[in-house]
C-alpha cells in the first residue's frame, strides 16, 4: 500500500471519530437543556393588543420558560390564521365575537378583562365630551370596521345610542381596525376618532387626549384568551391559564386597559 493511500485511509477514520465525538457532546448539550427551553406558545391577538400581549410574553416566559410566538391583525385575519394553523393554541379578543364566530371552535375562555371604547383627538385639539362631536371643527372622524373590529362596532352601538349617528352623517371614516384610527390620530389627519383604552394609552404622548364613554352605551366587551378546541395539550396552555389569573399577569392587563 502506497504511504499516500494509508495517509488518506487515517485521515478519514480520524474525520469519522471527530463527527462521532461532536454528536455524542451535541446530544449531551441538548439533553441539559430545560424541556421549556424548545417550547413555544403561539398566541392570535386583535393588532390594539400587541402592547399588553407583549408585556405579558416577556413576563410569562420568564416564569415558565415558555416563549410566546404571537401573531396580530384584524379579527377575520386572526381568525382565518387560527383556522389554517394548527399551531395557534389560543386566540385574544372580544368572548362575544369568538363565540359567534363558528369556526374555529374553543374550548373554553380565560378572563383577560374588560374592553373600554374612549374618543380621541389628535394634538391642537381638545373635547370636553363626546356631543361637541357635533360641532362643525370636527368634519374628520375615525372608527375601526365593525365588521373587523370590536370597537368599531362599539363606537357604531354608541353613536345610534347617543343620538349622534344622524348628526355625523358624511364625517365618519371607517378603517381597517384600530391602531389605523390612532395613527390618523398622531398625523392629525382626522379630527377624532374611536379607539381602546389600550391603544389610547399606548399613544397618549402623541395625540391631545381622549375620554371614556359611558360603557352604558355600548354592549360590553369581554376580552379573553380563547382556547381552540383540540388544541387544549398544546405545550404552555395550562401554564397560560394558570399565569393569567396571577396578580402580575391581572397588573398588566389593567395597567393597558383592561
Amino acid at each position: 500500500m502506497q504511504p499516500t493511500t494509508r495517509l488518506a485511509q487515517a485521515l478519514r477514520r480520524s474525520v469519522r471519530a471527530f463527527r462521532f465525538w461532536l454528536a455524542v457532546a451535541g446530544s449531551f448539550v441538548f439533553a441539559a437543556l430545560p424541556v421549556s427551553a424548545a417550547e413555544s406558545l403561539t398566541i392570535a391577538a386583535g393588532a390594539g393588543y400587541k402592547r399588553p400581549v407583549a408585556e405579558l410574553a416577556v413576563a410569562f416566559e420568564r416564569r415558565s420558560g415558555i416563549r410566546i410566538e404571537p401573531f396580530f391583525g384584524h379579527m377575520g385575519q386572526v381568525l382565518a390564521q387560527a383556522r389554517q394553523s394548527d399551531r395557534i393554541a389560543v386566540v385574544l379578543g372580544d368572548q362575544a365575537f369568538l363565540e359567534n364566530a363558528g369556526q374555529p371552535a374553543f374550548a373554553r375562555y380565560l378572563p383577560a378583562g374588560r374592553g373600554r371604547l374612549v374618543l380621541a383627538w389628535p394634538t391642537g385639539r381638545t373635547l370636553a365630551k363626546a356631543e361637541e362631536l357635533a360641532g362643525p371643527s370636527f368634519a374628520r372622524i375615525a372608527l375601526p370596521d365593525e365588521r373587523q373590529a370590536v370597537y368599531g362596532k362599539a363606537a357604531s352601538q354608541f353613536l345610534e345610542r347617543s343620538g349622534l349617528e344622524k348628526k355625523l352623517e358624511g364625517r365618519l371614516i371607517m378603517v381597517a381596525n384600530v391602531p389605523q384610527v390612532s395613527a390618523y390620530l398622531v398625523s392629525g389627519e382626522v379630527d377624532a376618532g374611536f379607539v381602546n383604552l389600550t391603544d389610547a394609552l399606548g399613544v397618549r404622548e402623541r395625540i391631545g387626549g381622549f375620554l371614556e364613554i359611558d360603557p352604558a352605551l355600548y354592549d360590553e366587551v369581554r376580552i379573553v384568551a380563547g382556547v381552540v378546541a383540540g388544541r387544549e395539550k398544546l405545550p404552555g396552555v395550562e401554564a397560560l391559564a394558570d399565569f393569567l389569573a396571577t396578580p402580575e399577569a391581572e397588573a398588566i392587563l389593567a395597567r393597558h386597559g383592561l
